[in-house]
C-alpha cells in the first residue's frame, strides 16, 4: 500500500513539475504599457538645441523567462511627425543590464513593409518611465537624443543615471 501511494505521489509531482516547466517556458509574462511622458530632444553637447516634446508609448512588453524580451506597440514623439505617420517594428530587447533594456527602434512606412525610414537605439526601463533614444538624425554628424525629462539638465542627468546602471555601451558615453 505504501509503495502504491509513493508511486502516485511521485507521478503527481513529476506531472505538476512538467506542467509548471512548460507554463514557465511558454508564458510571455505580458505587461501593458500606456505612457505619456514629457521629454526633451537635443543634439549631442548642444544645450541650445533643446526642444520640449512628449513621448507616447502604447503596447505590450513581453518578458518570457527563457526567451528574448520584446516590446510590441508604438512609440510616438510629438515633435517628430514621421513617428506619428509611420509604424514601429517590434522592438527586440538585445541586452538587459540592471533594469535597463536596450534595443533597436525602427520606423517603417505601413504602405511599404520593407521600406525602413530610420533605425535608432533605445534604452528604457520595464515601465518606460526612463527612455533614452539615440539617433543619427543629427546634423553635422552629431547624435540626436530624445530623453524622458522636462529640461536639458534633467535629460543629461537621466542619461547619466541610466548609463551608471547600464554600463559602458550606453549612448552617450561619458
Amino acid at each position: 500500500m505504501k509503495t502504491k501511494v509513493f508511486k502516485v505521489t511521485i507521478s503527481v509531482i513529476v506531472i505538476l513539475g512538467i506542467v509548471t516547466a512548460l507554463f514557465l517556458y511558454f508564458y510571455k509574462f505580458p505587461k501593458e504599457i500606456n505612457i505619456i511622458s514629457p521629454a526633451v530632444s537635443f543634439y549631442e553637447n548642444d544645450p541650445s538645441s533643446v526642444e520640449g516634446t512628449t513621448i507616447k508609448v502604447s503596447g505590450t512588453l513581453y518578458r518570457p523567462l527563457f526567451q528574448q524580451h520584446v516590446f510590441e506597440g508604438s512609440l510616438t514623439i510629438d515633435n517628430l511627425d514621421f513617428t506619428k505617420k509611420n509604424e514601429t517594428l517590434d522592438t527586440y530587447i538585445l541586452d538587459r543590464k540592471n533594469g535597463i533594456n536596450m534595443g533597436n527602434l525602427v520606423y517603417h512606412k505601413p504602405s511599404t513593409p520593407g521600406e525602413f525610414l530610420t533605425s535608432n537605439m533605445i534604452w528604457f526601463d520595464d515601465t518606460f518611465e526612463h527612455v533614452n533614444i539615440a539617433s543619427d538624425w543629427g546634423q553635422n554628424k552629431k547624435l540626436f537624443f530624445i530623453v524622458s525629462a522636462s529640461s536639458y539638465e534633467e535629460g543629461i542627468d537621466a542619461q547619466r543615471k541610466m548609463r551608471d546602471k547600464y554600463g559602458s555601451f550606453f549612448v552617450p558615453r561619458e
